[in-house]
């Protein structure tokens, strides 16, 4: 049996002819632990699309969640031990934008986590009842929490809840 991560990123850019550049990663574990880091020497504010400044900047934490891009590949490898032995799947809505970035990290790195899958799991139910209580779990996280939308690690806690939902 595997353990689940669910996990978000957010970067400076989403337009196909701009390069973009990691600024937070956070994840949740199945069991309600989290890991969250912001990126100190990837990115600046040039670089980032309007949407992200008027979105995801002002929603930053800063202080002790700062750290540098080598130290994160550490600090999130030391987290994902932690969870145990266990093989440990990150899970995410957006694998196309989300799962390159830890891809990169590890890789460059060499940092890869022991237990961790090298791809990403989605977030799929054979039942529709499942998918529909991960949809209703969803509608109902966001309700409450739509201000802090596009915030690295309330995205993934949204991730978590609906999946406690699809599961009970």
């Amino acid at each position: 049996m595997a353990f689940s991560v669910f996990f978000d990123t957010e970067f400076t850019t989403s337009k196909p002819n701009e390069q973009p550049y990691l600024i937070s990663i956070s994840c949740v574990a199945e069991d309600g632990r989290e890991f969250y880091a912001e990126l100190s020497d990837t990115w600046h504010i040039g670089l980032c699309s309007e949407f992200v400044v008027s979105m995801v900047l002002p929603l930053l934490e800063g202080g002790a969640c700062r750290t540098t891009e080598q130290d994160l590949a550490v600090r999130l490898r030391e987290w994902i031990e932690s969870l145990g032995t266990e093989e440990v799947i990150m899970r995410t809505d957006a694998p196309a934008w989300d799962w390159p970035w830890v891809e990169e990290l590890f890789y460059f790195y060499g940092t890869w986590p022991k237990s961790l899958r090298r791809w990403c799991g989605t977030i799929c139910f054979e039942d529709e009842s499942a998918v529909q209580r991960y949809e209703e779990g969803l509608e109902n996280y966001w309700q409450q929490h739509m201000n802090r939308r596009h915030h690295a690690l309330v995205d993934p806690r949204s991730l978590h809840y609906a999946w406690k939902c699809a599961t009970a």
